[in-house]
Parts: structure tokens; sequence; C-alpha cells
């Protein structure tokens, strides 16, 4: 039956290679440009399978994860669901947080290096410049280029215009520049920066959208984004196309506009199938794979030895090692991580890479799987593109 399986994913996959091969190269035709940016981790890795996992850090985690993705909600406009940002008086996303991925951008003229972090739930870029000395300030005022729109687009917040440089490459960005009062506990939180990777109908600005802006004015050669890992603590990000060819992409559309939520047609444990048809969103920054209680426990049901350990996370005898493949667009993708370390010293039980989650049935596709990958996200099109590493 398994090999019935594979046959049938091998058919299917040269089916879709032939019915959509898009060409996201380095020599793009067109007349904007490709940019690699290079991405950094922030404090090291939240897990590694090799060492003993921190349940205390990693319950942190999931509590922030959590509250990232309660501030939005889905809205039907026309026959799309699309899922929009919820009215709140603060950023979707946090700056400076250890484990997160961040890229070094120069603003302005002269050029002044910031931290941008990566988000994946929200759609704007920020820049926030506070008293305190943690963190990478921008200083607007010993900016050239910089424009003041004068125009409030959040509280603290106006609308500013100046350039950015991703890798060799420079574009004028709008974006919403904080300054926090004095009299704020924000203004104690680090300077920094955050890019918003999300579509647009999650901002909280309004502001021109970055990718569908740049596309629109010839300053991309595609409206993409891809990102890929090199290391536990370095990687990839680049707009307009792929930082280095890859061939035999595999695209699927997204199912509600906001995230990037896709389909995952099965999934397999140990070639076992466990699961069918689960929406996962694609998130780079999640440490964890999340997905509904009731998913989780079919899961690890499958791996013999498996028990609850609180909070969501499960664990599983370490020399079980289970063999966990997500299938979509017609191939199944393994798992880079099935292990997010062992229970504690000495332990022959590991915490496994799924955690429970109540996201309203939907999954949350994180670390564990997208190790194993490159990852591209088209605005063009309204599609996610893999291929394995």
């Amino acid at each position: 039956m398994r090999q019935l399986l594979l046959a049938l994913a091998v058919l299917a996959h040269i089916a879709f290679s032939f019915a959509y091969v898009p060409f996201y190269g380095n020599n793009a035709t067109g007349s904007g440009v490709v940019a690699k940016v290079p991405i950094h981790r922030r404090g090291g890795r939240v897990y590694n399978p090799e060492w003993i996992s921190n349940m205390s850090r990693f319950n942190e985690v999931l509590k922030s994860s959590l509250k990232r993705y309660s501030r939005s909600k889905r809205e039907l406009h026309g026959n799309q669901v699309v899922r929009k940002a919820i009215s709140l008086p603060e950023k979707l996303a946090a700056i400076g947080k250890d484990g997160s991925w961040y890229a070094n951008v120069e603003i302005g003229n002269p050029g002044q290096k910031v931290e941008f972090d990566i988000d994946m739930t929200s759609s704007d870029f920020w820049v926030e410049s506070t008293t305190s000395v943690r963190g990478t300030r921008f200083e607007a005022r010993n900016s050239q280029s910089y424009v003041s729109k004068d125009r409030l687009v959040f509280e603290d917040c106006v609308g500013s215009l100046d350039s950015l440089v991703f890798g060799d490459k420079k574009f004028n960005v709008e974006f919403a520049h904080c300054n926090p009062p004095r009299a704020s506990l924000r203004t104690l939180d680090p300077s920094g920066s955050i890019m918003g990777l999300a579509q647009s109908s999650l901002s909280q600005t309004s502001l021109p959208h970055f990718f569908e802006n740049a596309k629109e004015k010839g300053m991309l050669a595609e409206s993409i984004f891809a990102i890929e890992f090199n290391s536990d603590f370095s990687g990839v990000l680049s707009f307009g196309g792929l930082a280095r060819y890859h061939d035999e992409l595999l695209f699927a559309p997204v199912k509600c506009t906001g995230f990037w939520q896709v389909l995952f047609k099965t999934v397999l444990v140990n070639g076992n199938l466990i699961q069918s048809n689960i929406l996962g969103t694609i998130d780079v920054t999640s440490p964890f794979v999340l997905a509904p209680a009731e998913d989780v426990r079919m899961i690890y049901n499958a791996i013999s030895g498996s028990e609850p350990l609180g909070n969501g996370f499960w664990s599983y005898p370490c020399s079980e090692d289970p063999k966990i493949h997500l299938e979509y667009a017609g191939w199944w993708f393994p798992f880079k991580d099935s292990s997010l370390g062992k229970v504690k010293e000495y332990s022959d039980y590991c915490v496994g890479p799924l955690v429970e989650a109540d996201l309203d049935g939907r999954w949350v596709i994180g670390e564990p799987f997208l190790r194993n990958v490159v990852t591209v996200f088209d605005f063009g099109r309204n599609s996610v593109g893999i291929r394995s590493l």
C-alpha cells in the first residue's frame, strides 16, 4: 500500500510540475531586481534536538505565539475569506526577542544599520526609536533623505518615507516611525524594527504594502520573497526572486488571504496515513508546529510510548525516532527535526515538535518542518512554493 501511495505521489508530482513551473532563478527577466538579504537568529535557537529541553522557555514562547495568532479575525469579502488585524493599542509583534530572525538593514542617508525582525503575522514595516540603550536605534534627524508624512498611522507612530538597503539593493519604503513618549513604558523597550511579511489585509497602519508597491513601480522582478536557512543561525531572505536557482518548486494556492495559509493533503507517521486535508499557516518564526489538540493526539498515538507532558507538549521514547512527512502539492516532505530535545538529563524521552494549540482548527507550520525546505511566497499568484534543500 505504501509503495502504491508513493507511486501515485510521483505521478502527481510530475503532472503538477508540467502544469505549473514558474521560473524564479537569478536571471529573472524584467525591469526589477532581486535583493538578497542575509538573516540571523538572535540569541540562538529556541530548541536543539541535541540539548536538554528548556520547558519553561518553550511555554513562554508558546504563550507569545498564541497571543500573536489571536490578534486577527476572519472576514468574508465577496467569495473570499480574508484575515484582518483586530484593532489593538499595540503592534502585532514584539521587537528584539531572543530566538527571533532578523536582517541588518541600512536606513537613510547616510545609512544607519538597524535590525529588522521578521514577522509573518503582520504586513507593516515598523521602525521604533525608544530611549532604551538596548536594540538598534534609528535617528530620523540624522538622515538627509527622511521624510515625515506628518500623519499618525498608529499610536505614537507617524507615516514616514526613507531609503532602505536590502543586501545591495536600495528601495524607497514607507514605514511607521514610532517614538514613544518618555512617560510611556514602551520607551523602556529595545529600539529596532519589524518587517511584516504577511499579506496586506493584516496591516495596522494602512500604509502601502511593500511588495505590492515595489512590484507595481517596477522595483522588483517578481512580487515574491523567499526564505532559505543555511544553518541553525543564518539564512537568506530574498525579494523579487530566489537567492539561488531551485528547480521543481511545488506551488499551492493560499486558502485564506492574510496569513500564508495553504493545504497539506496528508500527514504520514512512519509511512502510515494519520491525517488528511489540514490547513497550515507557514511561519518561519515559529519554533514549533502547532495543531488542534485532537490532531496532535492522533499523531502521537501513532508513535509507540508517547505521553503528554502538559501545556500541549508531548514526549516519546527517543529510540522511536519517528519519521513525519507532510504532503504538499503532490509530494511528501519530511520534518527536519522530529525532536525538540530530551525531556531532562539522562532521560530516554524526547519532546515532540507538534504542540497542541487552539487556533480555530488551523495548524502553524514552523521550524521543525521548514528548516528542510526553501519556501517561496508569491503575492502576485497568491500561492506558496516549497522545495527540499
